[in-house]
């Protein structure tokens, strides 16, 4: 755990999740460490093997979280974000974890695909073994209709982190390490929570894992934790005629008839509340429906034939275009005001921002087949594209000469700071 190439190793799957966080804060971290990364990983190398590393206080987020008609619950989603370094070490210990051949039942799981990505080098892994995460699961849903289960009852488990038992997890993990007591006691402080923000939480203090009960969702070791805490679920959940495909908290119910669907509902509630969980009532299923009258799992719709993002999925990426572009459409109307252009809210700067949305967007979701639907939203895009480039027009229109560079984000040479050098008056 402590050697430095396994540090770098954390360090850059750290460094390219935090690259898709949608808080500054995190990025801004990111950034401060990668400035001089060698020497910090070294550093934490160091203080790992004189045992003198020590894991900060986290922050904890409450995010609200929203209906289906995207209007607020009341609840919120506790997020916790540890200091990079605290990040760095926790991955680092997921690292060692995965590796261990006891703890593979649990990571290497047919019915689970949340989390935990391949240990295996992309060019080791046979064709099917590329297929991870989401797109896993889905495939697997899919395989299962093929398979003749065409009754299906989705489901979610209600702050499903929050309520892991640490102890019942670290006992599993020392059993299968072999009762290494130094590497269970630091794995016991990688995964407590410690907030420094507790008391400006308020009222939502008492959602963050703070107890014995329940581990932090933004912590690389939670998914596997979460794994290990329904290993016993993930296996009754599939005996016999009934498949449940889980992606860590969501978890969909695959069964031949609707009365199996339902019973094995039934019995999954039943062992939920036997380790302290139960489901969602807004986002889980009331009894089984029909395969063919289509789903969505995961923020995917399958329907017959069709393979395609949810419309929720759909409407949230249209939104976070929209707001791109009405964020620079601001900004360029107020340089005709005589307020100073970021350079990040420039023409250029802009759309790159958003092809790159577009780009991460449409690779998410690869594995959808319905070409209609993308067709559609191109169409959405290219619209907004046109209304922002008449904006910038009219706004290029309307400035004076040496702020038409800067809008489209170029640097005019003329308005670069310069010191220049004196020629001599006397030779």
């Amino acid at each position: 755990m402590r050697k430095l190439d396994n540090l770098e190793r954390a360090w850059r799957v750290i460094k390219q999740n935090g690259r898709s966080s949608n808080s500054e804060t995190v990025r801004l971290d990111l950034e401060q460490f990668a400035e001089d990364a060698p020497q910090k990983l070294r550093s934490l190398k160091g203080r790992l093997g004189r045992n003198s590393f020590e894991f900060e206080k986290a922050k904890g987020v409450p995010i609200p979280k929203v209906d289906a008609k995207g209007k607020p619950t009341g609840k919120i989603r506790p997020i916790v974000l540890a200091p990079v370094e605290s990040r760095v070490v926790q991955r680092a210990v997921l690292n060692v974890l995965v590796d261990q051949e006891e703890l593979k039942p649990y990571i290497a799981t047919p019915y689970s695909f949340g989390g935990i990505r391949s240990t295996r080098k992309r060019g080791e892994q046979k064709r099917d073994e590329q297929v991870a995460a989401v797109p896993a699961a889905i495939k697997a849903v899919l395989d299962e209709i093929g398979q003749g289960r065409c009754y299906i009852a989705t489901a979610d488990i209600r702050a499903f982190f929050t309520r892991v038992s640490k102890e019942h997890v670290l006992g599993v993990i020392s059993a299968a390490i072999g009762n290494d007591s130094e590497f269970i006691s630091f794995l016991r402080k990688a995964i407590t929570v410690e907030l420094a923000n507790i008391a400006f939480l308020k009222e939502y203090a008492a959602d963050f894992p703070t107890a014995d009960i329940g581990v932090a969702q933004g912590n690389s070791l939670s998914p596997l934790l979460g794994n290990i805490a329904l290993a016993d679920f993930d296996l009754i959940m599939n005996e016999g005629d009934c498949r449940c495909i889980r992606y860590i908290d969501d978890f969909v119910i695959m069964a031949p008839t609707a009365k199996a669907a339902n019973a094995r509902l039934a019995k999954a509630i039943k062992l939920l509340s036997a380790l302290g969980m139960q489901l969602s009532p807004e986002k889980s299923s009331k009894g089984a429906a029909p395969v063919d009258s289509g789903f969505e799992f995961l923020g995917v719709y399958i329907g017959p034939g069709l393979i395609r993002p949810g419309a929720k999925a759909q409407a949230r990426f249209l939104e976070s275009i929209s707001d791109a572009f009405a964020s620079s459409r601001k900004a360029m109307i107020g340089l005709k005001n005589g307020v100073a252009l970021e350079s990040d809210r420039s023409l250029v700067a802009t759309l790159k921002r958003v092809g790159g949305m577009v780009d991460g967007w449409g690779k998410h979701y690869w594995f959808c087949n319905d070409g209609q639907v993308f067709a559609g939203l191109d169409q959405r895009i290219s619209a907004e594209v046109g209304a922002f480039l008449g904006v910038y027009r009219a706004v290029r229109d309307a400035v004076p000469p040496k702020f038409q560079m800067p809008l489209l984000g170029l640097s005019e040479l003329a308005q670069m700071s310069r010191e220049p050098f004196k020629y001599p008056t006397k030779r």
